[in-house]
């Protein structure tokens, strides 16, 4: 099983798919170095093409670690790029707040 899945990516044109890619892959590199056994990554796009040409995009991300599961299901927007980065920022931050690696509180006071 790759540790990086891609759900949904067929409905992109070719631009979307190097967007999805580039993005995917740097919050795969940051993920990793905060927490290093990754069992599996699954970013499951969904666009929705309302009247006009814009389509709207909802990403949700599912990050499946030994110790616990997180997932993203709060992402949407008609910008693509930005809806990954919001969908990745949220695990992200789920992880600091499991991992207590944030420098809110110093040790040693």
């Amino acid at each position: 099983m790759e540790p990086l899945q891609i759900i949904g990516i067929k409905g992109l044109d070719e631009m979307e798919i190097e967007a999805v890619n580039r993005v995917s892959n740097r919050y795969y590199g940051k993920i990793q170095r905060q927490i290093k056994k990754i069992n599996s990554l699954a970013v499951h796009i969904k666009s929705y093409e309302k009247e006009g040409s814009q389509k709207k995009y909802s990403i949700h991300v599912k990050l499946i670690a030994p110790a616990r599961i997180f997932v993203s299901t709060k992402a949407f927007d008609w910008d693509l790029e930005r809806t990954l980065h919001k969908s990745f920022r949220d695990i992200i931050r789920q992880l600091k707040h499991s991992l207590h690696t944030d420098d809110q509180h110093k040790k040693g006071r």
